[in-house]
């Protein structure tokens, strides 16, 4: 009865060990590319601290900060845009207004909104951050 009840305590110990080892591994929320590895190998992380940029490559988004308050009112969900790289020269992606931020900012005494372009197609030199300029197509 006694070995019986140190196996069951081992077992119990060793799935408690199991679930805090797990606890110390990174699992991604969805598949894609690790394109920066922040935290290293030693380094205390606190629990706002990232410790890597994952990226997924199968859809893009351009956002610009830009978008004036006129051109704002006029622009709906859904239109059609072009984006161009300043990179990528001749390469002109179309793309689609996925969403305009309803608050604006004020930069140097205009009112700007974010706007999310999500591109249409796909160009396998995109980069991170890459200038862009983005012409949507107004009603």
């Amino acid at each position: 009865a006694q070995a019986q009840a140190d196996v069951a305590a081992a077992e119990a110990a060793l799935a408690l060990a199991r679930l805090e080892y797990d606890k110390l591994n990174l699992r991604a929320p969805f598949a894609g590319v690790v394109a920066q590895i922040e935290l290293h190998p030693g380094e205390l992380a606190g629990p706002t601290t990232p410790a890597l940029l994952l990226g997924d490559f199968s859809a893009w988004h351009v956002e610009t900060v830009d978008l004036n308050e006129i051109d704002a009112a006029r622009i709906t969900t859904g239109a059609t845009a072009t984006v161009t790289f300043d990179a990528l020269p001749g390469l002109s992606l179309p793309g689609r207004v996925q969403a305009i931020y309803p608050h604006g900012v004020d930069r140097l005494g205009e009112v700007v909104y974010t706007t999310v372009i999500e591109l249409l197609q796909s160009d396998p030199r995109l980069r991170w951050n890459m200038t862009a300029t983005v012409t949507i197509e107004a009603p």
